[in-house]
């Protein structure tokens, strides 16, 4: 079989985030993803620049059978993950991993967070507030948010970034007027509004599912995030500083792990919710929920589909846990997208 492996090979990051965000650790997967599928099929590294269309065409010239996509972004941008795997999509070339429109959705954080709360699936309450907007009624929205919020604090992100993009310590508020500051530099940074939500100030979890062909949705093992107990309730976000700053307080007090000698009654309840969660989403590829407890109740903080593979990721532990080999997963993913396809070796 002939499988095109794409990544993006530029830096994702608008300006002035500090740090450009994801080129070497994707290029890392994609020779890891390479090295596991070579073996037994042809594979080709197809790097992804700052144009989709040029990539779109390299892929074209390969006539492969399908393609593995590891792209998180495009032209800089992680909000455009979806654009690559929409243009496979139209040409008519299968491609591993969501599908290119359930990408979009879980890119738009305010938009899964309402279809989430729609459907019954608990998640912070929040709303969006965008560049323009009635700067008075937003401050009387936070206050009120800030009165229901059980640890007394927001959370303000972009609405539209991956990767932990313009996330850190100063995103949890206490007060009206900073969490606005923060919505500003959102809006003047990342050019997107921003979402404003509950802070749940609880142990994190996070679960890894992946569709297996006829075998269907597999659960892996749940994750947790051990926060130090020196690590301010403020610092325990897993942002961009806490992902790519190796050397940041948040980085250096915050480790993964599987959740060991968790409760029989929260591991069921993790699962539920997760299962039911990427169901409606119409997950067809492979995905990670994040989720944190507050008094006794599970909330969904955020949804990751086509989420790091790499060799040090939460997935990549989680499918270690379950003892599922890197090559089975790959396999099981391209035999669900490829379902009539005999995964034969390459001529």
């Amino acid at each position: 079989m002939r499988i095109a492996i794409t990544y993006h090979d530029a830096p994702l990051s608008d300006p002035p985030v500090a740090a450009p965000l994801g080129a070497p650790e994707l290029a890392a997967t994609a020779r890891d993803v390479h090295a596991a599928l070579a073996p037994l099929h042809a594979c080709t590294l197809v790097p992804v620049g700052d144009s989709v269309p040029a990539a779109l065409a390299a892929v074209r010239a390969l006539a492969p059978d399908v393609v593995f996509n590891l792209c998180e972004g495009a032209i800089g941008r992680t909000r455009f993950e979806a654009h690559l795997a929409l243009g496979l999509d139209m040409l008519g070339i299968p491609c591993c991993g969501c599908d290119p429109v359930t990408l979009a959705l879980c890119q738009d954080k305010p938009f899964v967070k309402q279809f989430l709360r729609q459907t019954g699936v608990p998640t912070p309450t929040g709303f969006a507030v965008a560049p323009g907007c009635s700067e008075e009624h937003v401050l009387e929205d936070i206050r009120e948010l800030l009165a229901r919020a059980a640890a007394g604090r927001v959370i303000v992100k972009p609405a539209r970034e991956g990767g932990g993009v313009g996330v850190d310590a100063g995103s949890v508020c206490d007060d009206a007027e900073a969490a606005l500051a923060r919505a500003r530099q959102v809006w003047a940074r990342h050019h997107q509004p921003a979402l404003i939500e509950t802070f749940v100030d609880g142990p994190e979890y996070n679960l890894a599912l992946y569709h297996a062909g006829p075998r269907g949705l597999l659960v892996l093992p749940p994750g947790q995030i051990v926060f130090a107990p020196t690590l301010a309730p403020e610092r325990r976000v897993v942002g961009w500083t806490a992902k790519w700053d190796t050397a940041s307080p948040e980085a250096q007090a915050s480790e993964s792990q599987i959740a060991g000698g968790l409760d029989p009654a929260v591991h069921a309840e993790i699962v539920a919710v997760c299962t039911r969660a990427a169901t409606l989403l119409g997950m067809t590829g492979y995905c990670r929920f994040d989720l944190r407890a507050a008094e006794g109740a599970l909330q969904v903080i955020d949804v990751n589909a086509n989420p790091d593979l790499g060799p040090g990721s939460g997935f990549r532990m989680a499918l270690a846990a379950a003892g599922v080999p890197f090559a089975d997963f790959l396999a099981d993913l391209i035999a669900a997208r490829l379902p009539a396809v005999q995964l034969a070796p390459a001529a």
